[in-house]
């Protein structure tokens, strides 16, 4: 009898040690899951704040320049805001000025109104001195009756007084939008709060939490105060009174706090029935029985292990995808720099032309050469742009033959702006190399960020070399071939620094996600984690050289492209320049000419008219089927309010079938491939992207009249 119940104690023991072991390692996976959630989230917080803070310096240069009477400039800036605001880009529902006395002095809006908001708390705090971003709660505007969240910054007069509040109201409904595409699962939820507990956005029940406060004794407002991070039990939720596994991180730099709160419960459940079983086993326990439980287990264990590593890698390929975005946005936040840094020259070139043009008005040798400043400073412009449509890109890898050195050379203007004087910059790749078989946006975005990490290495050296180079090298079987490689030609890249180096210890971890050796909140340790990913799904391979005090080569292996399959191209445009202007009277017609924008539509309309044309000009699709009859080509915008360019395309072709078009856009994702494909199944069709030479365009016009098929 006593043997019986010593092996039943013992038998007992084990199972509630056992089942109480399993409970906690199902709690530590289920923080691990909500720590990389708040650090998903910290990182999109991060990226969106920089962006205003851009439109902040904005609306503070647009300020500057109206008190130094310069009306032009404070216009440009004043467009580019309502641009943004417009496009709704990083959930920006408005961008505002509020003058010293608390009145709306300039809206993005188009019908904004002078409201009084001197009784807002995001003017009042600035009004009493202070001089650092403020996030307000969630309000309901006046005007608008939507919610939004204020992110305010005083603007400062030349003499440095108290002018007013720039603002920039975000989306709150947006941001809980996205922190709901996480699916944290059932009971379980996502919060982004100010310091004192204002709820500014969450996953769950988004209207009835905007603006509710948490109290200062919950658990989470008393963990705060003791730790900035960290994870913590909480016995019962304010939000629906059960106990929550609970992960939280405020961002740095910003008066905010990511938190998510997973339902115990539910993450407990696949373990609830562990120790019940054990229990049950234990109450009629003998040597053989506990031999049977103890197999029963293993196996239960290695099921809950298996669908445990299952839905771990279904987490990981879905977290992966975010992080890759989330990469390419801060390669982007890393190019701010250089980008307006091109910007600006653009913009001084530009308007220093025009009012020089204004000055000398009767001295045509002067206007000429001032015109093709302003031309040459606008192409400019226009490749910076394409440069950043190509990073923003998002998708999947769309592999192509791409010319190495011409993408590194074209590269290498950035960089130069991006990473600084101190850093010479160099390419090394012969222009004879045959083209490589990648994805041209992601490997800029790529190389852009190990530059920047080459240049965080030669920081504490005080500047050094940066050197790009590109070779061909023949992977075969044998001593000293790649076994990550299968055999064949490969373009190795080299991206190459004189930085201070890696030892062995940092070198083995250098691959690894959210490793990083920059200071907390300097960098978050996916650059070369995603350059790895990058090289190994274009089909190659990736390698890291270093030693301390000597610097770090890291190599990139890409397919090479030998054969490249030929591809359908828009008809040959006519000569641009005084020939073509003077034969294109031969191809005269009439033009219908649509666009929204009336600055564009005088200009192309004046450029075809000096090219022979006779032009009528509608300012959006509706006004467009008015003035359809007699008209022999289509010059239409593609992004237009309403009706956009294809679905008047559709409608104009049902009345007359075949008839040529030229579509403008100034961005190729504006259009549906399918529909531009059914476009031009229809009649005759050209895509053309902004900017663009006016005489280009009627060039491409001549064309389309002298073709046979549009021939009367």
């Amino acid at each position: 009898m006593t043997s019986w119940a010593i092996c039943s104690g013992a038998a007992w023991f084990t199972a509630e040690r056992y089942a109480g072991r399993v409970e906690e390692e199902a709690k530590a996976a289920a923080w691990s899951r909500a720590e990389v959630a708040t650090e998903t989230i910290e990182q999109s917080l991060l990226r969106t704040f920089e962006a205003v803070e851009g439109l902040h310096d904005l609306a503070q240069a647009r300020q500057q320049l109206l008190e130094r009477g310069d009306r032009g400039g404070a216009d440009t800036i004043a467009a580019q805001l309502i641009n943004i605001a417009r496009r709704g880009r990083f959930g920006v529902l408005q961008v505002a000025l509020i003058g010293s006395e608390g009145r709306v002095t300039w809206s993005s809006v188009a019908d904004w109104q002078a409201v009084d908001l001197s009784d807002r708390e995001h003017f009042r705090v600035h009004r009493e001195g202070r001089r650092d971003l403020f996030i307000s709660a969630p309000v309901v505007g006046r005007v608008s009756n939507q919610w939004s969240v204020q992110v305010t910054r005083p603007l400062r007069s030349l003499a440095g007084d108290f002018a007013g509040v720039a603002v920039v109201s975000m989306d709150p409904v947006e941001l809980s939008q996205q922190l709901a595409s996480l699916q944290f699962g059932a009971g379980s939820s996502a919060t982004v709060l100010r310091r004192d507990g204002i709820i500014i956005a969450r996953s769950r029940d988004v209207l009835q939490a905007l603006g509710q406060v948490i109290p200062s004794e919950a658990a989470l407002m008393q963990a705060l105060e003791a730790s900035p991070t960290g994870r913590l039990s909480i016995p019962r939720s304010v939000f629906d009174g059960r106990p929550k596994l609970t992960a939280y991180r405020s961002p740095a730099g910003l008066p905010l706090v990511v938190s998510v709160f997973l339902d115990e419960k539910q993450e407990l459940a696949r373990t609830a029935f562990v120790r019940p079983a054990l229990r049950g086993a234990a109450g009629g326990i003998s040597l053989l029985a506990l031999a049977v439980v103890a197999l029963l287990l293993l196996w239960i264990e290695r099921q809950r292990t298996r669908a445990a590593l299952e839905l771990a890698r279904h987490e990981r390929e879905a977290a992966l995808e975010r992080l890759a975005q989330a990469q390419r946005m801060e390669a982007l936040g890393r190019l701010a720099g250089g980008i307006a840094h091109d910007f600006n020259n653009v913009l001084q070139a530009i308007l220093g032309g025009a009012r020089g043009m204004q000055r000398r008005q009767r001295d045509p040798e002067a206007i000429e050469r001032l015109a093709g400043m302003i031309a040459e400073a606008a192409e400019r412009g226009a490749s910076v742009t394409r440069r950043l449509l190509a990073f923003a890109r998002r998708g999947e890898l769309r592999s192509v033959a791409v010319d190495i050195p011409e993408l590194l050379n074209g590269l290498r203007e950035v960089l130069t702006h991006t990473i600084g004087p101190n850093i010479q910059v160099r390419i090394e790749a012969s222009p004879t190399l045959p083209k490589a078989l990648t994805d041209p946006g992601q490997l800029e975005t790529v190389l852009v960020n190990l530059a920047v990490n080459a240049r965080d290495a030669m920081a504490p050296r005080g500047g050094g070399d940066l050197v790009l180079s590109a070779a061909v090298e023949d992977n075969r079987a044998g001593p000293g071939s790649l076994p990550s490689l299968g055999p064949g030609a490969y373009l190795r890249l080299d991206v190459t620094d004189t930085g201070m180096g890696m030892d062995a210890t940092t070198l083995s971890r250098a691959g690894e996600p959210f490793f990083t050796t920059k200071p907390k909140g300097n960098g978050t340790g996916l650059g070369l984690a995603m350059a790895k990913g990058f090289a190994e799904q274009s089909g190659g391979a990736f390698g890291i050289e270093s030693e301390p005090g000597h610097g770090t080569t890291i190599t990139l292996w890409l397919p090479c492209a030998f054969e490249e399959k030929a591809v359908a191209a828009s008809p040959a445009p006519a000569p641009v320049g005084p020939a073509a202007a003077g034969r294109s009277s031969d191809l005269s017609g009439r033009i219908l000419l649509v666009d929204d924008e009336p600055q564009v539509r005088a200009v192309l309309a004046s450029a075809l008219r000096d090219h022979g044309h006779q032009v009528d000009e509608a300012q959006d699709g509706a006004a467009a089927l008015l003035q359809l009859d007699g008209c022999d080509l289509l010059v239409t915008d593609l992004a237009m309010p309403g009706m956009n360019g294809l679905e008047l395309l559709r409608r104009v072709r049902e009345r007359h079938p075949g008839l040529p078009a030229i579509l403008v856009t100034g961005y190729a994702g504006d259009a549906d491939t399918e529909d531009l494909a059914e476009a031009s199944g229809t009649g005759p069709l050209i895509l053309l992207r902004k900017p663009i030479d006016p005489d280009e365009v009627a060039a491409h016009a001549a064309t389309l009249l002298n073709a046979p098929s549009s021939a009367s």
